[in-house]
């Protein structure tokens, strides 16, 4: 049995997302050992039949080392390696006046005072680029960026195998989901809605087919 290709698949200020692809044989499970941010041995197990982890609880700007071993039974037969560091975990940096796009500004608030735009800046909220960062047989890990503004919460919103739909509750301040319990080599359909309170601000949609 052989393991190859330990990759990071996502990164947010507390967490890391890796995936890796087992070419030859089978394991019965898996084992993810690394340091916690105060420097303490962390072994996180895992299912035999995955091939995707979010690793959570880590701090911000820290790099970690991670080592995925290949167990048969108890027996450590194959091992990988990778290296991360967590996003920063500050806001983004608001676009100059250079780079705001002003053909979406309407030509009213040249005229407002200035704490009217500051106002009008912090209240608008964008999601751009949803992107599929990872694939398994049963999971489908998903990236985006929020250009502008902020939000309080998202919802993953998706049907599962059986056409049920699915809501998944999202932390505002991530930037990544791995979505687990889907089937092999089906097509889903991804709808990510970024809300303030319980409102829906914006939202984007992705395709993924799941592994074989």
């Amino acid at each position: 049995a052989v393991l190859v290709e330990l990759k990071v698949s996502s990164v947010t200020p507390d967490s890391v997302g890796l995936h890796w692809t087992v070419p030859e044989g089978s394991f019965d499970s898996f084992t993810l050992q690394y340091r916690d941010a105060q420097g303490q041995p962390q072994a996180l197990p895992i299912d035999g039949g995955s091939r995707s982890v979010t690793v959570p609880g880590l701090s911000p700007s820290r790099r970690y080392r991670f080592h995925l071993y290949g167990l048969r039974g108890r027996k450590k037969i194959d091992h990988v390696s990778t290296e991360a560091v967590t996003a920063t975990g500050e806001p983004e940096e608001p676009l100059s006046p250079s780079e705001e796009p002003q053909t979406e500004t309407p030509p009213t608030e040249d005229n407002q005072p200035e704490h009217l735009q500051t106002e009008v800046t912090q209240t608008r909220a964008v999601l751009g680029d949803l992107r599929v960062s990872s694939v398994t047989p049963n999971s489908v890990g998903l990236q985006w960026r929020v250009p502008e503004g902020s939000f309080d919460s998202f919802t993953l919103q998706y049907r599962d195998a059986q056409g049920q739909p699915q809501a998944l509750p999202i932390d505002g301040g991530s930037r990544s989901v791995t979505v687990p319990g889907l089937s092999p080599s089906r097509r889903y359909r991804f709808h990510l809605y970024g809300l303030r309170g319980r409102k829906k601000i914006d939202h984007v949609s992705t395709e993924a087919v799941t592994g074989e």
